[in-house]
């Protein structure tokens, strides 16, 4: 399995995690859990306030399979946390994740050949120590810098020739 399906799959399980996360809290004399959040397309209405358009949604259901759709304002003061901040986080971290998927695997396939003494050419140590940070980086769902960004290119235009 490529290393960014690995990081989108703990990403799930963080995810997942967070959802569990959450006890029971009541709502218009109901028992309510959270089970997902998505970003509708198109657009909703809250069902709880009613604004409209709401493009975050959180979905609770009720200890009687009761189902709402509701937006950040009304998610956190369900649950008395701040839950969307949380779950705007996860989406950037995905998406960033998701679009460096070229430079992950590349990168992880690079480093594991020249850990295996495989690559038919050199990396500097101190390059070595770069890339391990940039690796790392953007498997945490953080975007490159400028510098990082030229540096992986660099050894992927070079394994690219060989």
């Amino acid at each position: 399995m490529p290393k960014t399906d690995d990081v989108l799959v703990e990403l799930k399980m963080v995810f997942n995690a967070f959802l569990k996360s959450f006890f029971p809290f009541a709502f218009e004399n109901e028992t309510y859990r959270l089970v997902d959040n998505y970003v509708a397309n198109p657009w909703i209405r809250c069902d709880i306030c009613r604004n409209y358009p709401i493009q975050d949604v959180s979905v609770i259901i009720s200890s009687r399979g009761k189902e709402l759709h509701v937006g950040n304002e009304c998610i956190d003061q369900l649950t008395n946390r701040k839950a969307s901040e949380w779950f705007k986080k996860y989406r950037t971290k995905r998406e960033n994740v998701t679009n460096n998927r070229k430079y992950i695997d590349d990168l992880d396939s690079i480093l594991t050949a020249f850990r295996k003494g495989e690559l038919p050419f050199n990396i500097k140590k101190n390059d070595v120590e770069l890339l391990l940070i940039a690796l790392e980086r953007m498997c945490n769902g953080f975007t490159l810098t400028s510098e990082q960004q030229q540096l992986i290119e660099f050894y992927i235009n070079k394994s690219a020739f060989i």
